[in-house]
């Protein structure tokens, strides 16, 4: 059991390692901040990976106290990093929603590190304080899907709504796997007796969460796919740094995929960007130094390449992508 839970732990923090030196590299290549926020999110869990695989190393071979079983260890550290990881999930719900209001950053992040500090310094050392200091997380986590559903639900945007709908089944399986976080924590420190468990038992589920686990693992997966497609596309060449509004930012960041998929020409590419950004074709034509008529023919041969029948149907199909 110490060999497979050593590969085990070793297996998850590598995938952390990798998922976040690739999205540090997919940053360097698109310049999108959702990259080192991400990247973020996965150095913080290698950190508390390593502190759990350091924590269980030595305490293999040795009788493990069923005291110790609801301490949490190295509390101001774990609460520090947790804080900071919380912190780059809310960046990444924020960039989702073109959200850049510091106040509304630091708001809900304080209220986190504060609630972790009261738990431990108010609540009594026990099952209840642990399954609270834990627990925290998950519950930051519920509030950051329900503002994103929020948001999207009351916005009046039609590439937000879009952007978030793409993200509704990634959505849906993280709630139920937050869901499992939740269940299994309730049930490992309020439900089982585990001063009647083995040593080993006790050491290895002390201080680790195997839905939680899954979850990292899958939004990692996710994660390294999506960095490995801005990669192939951008490798050629990085974007400038630009001062554009968030409408340009989404749209350059969509196009090249968009181009790829429907295998657009340079110039089409060009005036797919201004149609959607809702360009009259006398705009497109001013705006390229062209004619109306050639205007006309790119946007049709755009409509026959993505098979759709209007403008409107092309800027959702867009969006939707």
């Amino acid at each position: 059991m110490d060999t497979l839970m050593f590969f085990y732990t070793l297996a998850i923090l590598v995938i952390c390692i990798v998922t976040a030196v690739l999205s540090l590299a997919a940053y360097a290549s698109s310049r999108r901040r959702f990259f080192i926020y991400g990247g973020g999110v996965f150095i913080c869990y290698a950190i508390e990976m390593t502190e759990i695989f350091f924590f269980e190393y030595t305490l293999q071979n040795r009788s493990f106290p069923a005291n110790d079983y609801y301490a949490i260890t190295m509390p101001v550290m774990r609460t520090l990093v947790a804080t900071a990881s919380q912190a780059f999930i809310w960046l990444i719900a924020m960039d989702l929603l073109d959200k850049h209001s510091k106040k509304q950053f630091v708001i809900p992040v304080l209220t986190f590190l504060l609630c972790e500090s009261l738990i431990i310094i108010a609540v009594p050392s026990g099952p209840m304080h642990q399954w609270l200091y834990y627990t925290m997380r998950q519950v930051f986590l519920v509030f950051v899907g329900l503002y994103i559903c929020w948001t999207a639900h009351k916005s009046t945007k039609v590439e937000l709504k879009a952007r978030v709908n793409n993200q509704r089944k990634h959505l849906i399986i993280g709630a139920i796997l937050v869901g499992c976080i939740v269940a299994e924590d309730f049930y490992n420190i309020l439900v089982v007796p585990m001063s009647l468990a083995p040593s080993w038992l006790q050491l290895y589920l002390s201080e680790r969460n195997f839905s939680e686990n899954v979850f990292a693992c899958y939004f990692a997966i996710l994660l390294i796919i999506y960095s490995y497609h801005v990669l192939s596309i951008r490798m050629q060449e990085a974007p400038e740094e630009k001062n554009v509004s968030d409408l340009d930012r989404h749209i350059e960041e969509q196009m090249p995929f968009y181009r790829n998929a429907y295998r657009l020409s340079n110039r089409e590419t060009e005036v797919m960007r201004l149609v959607v950004l809702g360009k009259s074709n006398q705009e497109i034509a001013d705006e390229l130094f062209l004619a109306v008529g050639t205007v006309k023919t790119h946007i049709h041969n755009i409509l026959v390449k993505t098979e759709q029948q209007n403008r409107t149907t092309l800027i959702l199909h867009f969006w939707k992508r």
